[in-house]
């Protein structure tokens, strides 16, 4: 594996722990709750997060793993979610020293195909997860809560 995907990797791995430890530290109170002009609550939030994780393994990469059960009112089917997509990516781009980080992959959408590269995907996951971490770290600051962990970037 080259070192600019070791790094791409390693990114989305801080990434992901930091988001799994915000989710640690939000009261039950607030995964239930919903900001005012979002459609869906803070719980979805974190499960949308580690769905994306399923839906491009499974739609674009096609790697043939499970993908993972979540409920956005069961804090522990999201924490299992957001681990078990975690070990997901990791896995599969880690496979065979980093080979699918360069390997193209196709996922048709409205009758048209698209392809994308591996590392392309794991930096579109992260980017994603960033924003939509970053939706809920302003909806908790709205709602006071202010033991966000600290991104070290």
């Amino acid at each position: 594996m080259n070192d600019g995907d070791r790094e791409i990797l390693d990114h989305f791995t801080r990434t992901r722990a930091k988001t799994i430890e915000l989710f640690q530290r939000v009261p039950d109170e607030l995964v239930g709750r919903t900001a005012d002009g979002e459609e869906h609550s803070t719980g979805w939030l974190f499960g949308h997060i580690a769905f994306a994780v399923d839906f491009w393994m499974e739609r674009c990469m096609k790697d043939g793993a499970a993908v993972s059960e979540w409920n956005e009112n069961d804090r522990g089917s999201i924490a299992r979610a957001l681990e078990a997509t975690r070990e997901r990516l990791l896995t599969f781009f880690n496979a065979s020293d980093g080979a699918a980080m360069g390997r193209s992959y196709t996922r048709v959408k409205n009758n048209k195909e698209e392809t994308y590269v591996g590392r392309g995907r794991v930096l579109y996951i992260t980017q994603h997860e960033s924003h939509h971490r970053g939706k809920i770290v302003l909806a908790l600051r709205q709602w006071g809560f202010s033991d966000i962990p600290f991104l070290p970037y």
